[in-house]
């Protein structure tokens, strides 16, 4: 039998099965499989990926879009302080709420888990359904933007320390765009990082002397 499947010749006749995929979406636009259920620091991004196909597929009509706005707001940062930006913490989206940390005693957070790729699936999220950014504090985002830059230009994702690549400078440089604010970035910085970036052949690696990558 595996012979048999391996031996039949493709079918021109296959075709992408639209409707299929849309109920596949709906699934997990309505709830996670158990097997995703764990990945609570990811559910922004599990979220963008769902919401995403759904654009590309034309059913976005099938999402109350009020609520997944109301749903992603959840998510943002609520320390408002401008002052706390001199503790060199990065202001944005949580991968998840239950990621925060606890608060002191006066009420100030010890420490926040705003992500670069969580912020990043947040506001596209909030692009692709046409939501107001107005209750978005774009200006504590992009000042605390900075925070997140190396000296080499690259990104970390998160202000605790982390991987710095091409992938978080690709979300910062995405979510100064969406906001339509570079003060974020120092932007010769971040280009000659990307140069850097540049293999042998061409293409890009995440991070300097590092082999070409699709991502």
């Amino acid at each position: 039998m595996e012979s048999e499947l391996i031996n039949e010749p493709f079918s021109m006749e296959q075709r992408f099965d639209r409707d299929k995929h849309i109920k596949f979406l709906d699934m997990m636009y309505e709830l996670l499989p158990p097997g995703y259920e764990s990945q609570e620091i990811n559910h922004l991004t599990l979220a963008y990926f769902t919401l995403s196909s759904l654009d590309i597929l034309g059913a976005l009509d099938r999402v109350d879009k009020d609520a997944v706005g109301a749903w992603i707001l959840s998510f943002q940062t609520p320390q408002k302080d401008q002052a706390e930006l001199s503790h060199g913490e990065f202001y944005g989206f949580l991968g998840s709420r239950s990621s925060q940390y606890p608060a002191n005693d006066n009420g100030s957070l010890r420490c926040n888990g705003s992500h670069l790729a969580s912020t990043y699936c947040a506001l596209c999220i909030l692009k692709i359904i046409g939501y107001d950014l107005s209750l978005v504090n774009i200006e504590l985002i992009t000042k605390s933007l900075r925070n997140l830059q190396q000296p080499d230009g690259s990104f970390m994702p998160i202000h605790i320390g982390a991987e710095a690549d091409l992938r978080f400078l690709y979300c910062a440089a995405a979510i100064s765009y969406m906001l339509s604010d570079w003060t974020g970035m120092d932007k010769e910085n971040a280009k000659e990082y990307i140069l850097k970036c540049q293999s042998y052949d061409g293409g890009f690696g995440l991070c300097p002397g590092l082999e070409s990558h699709g991502e």
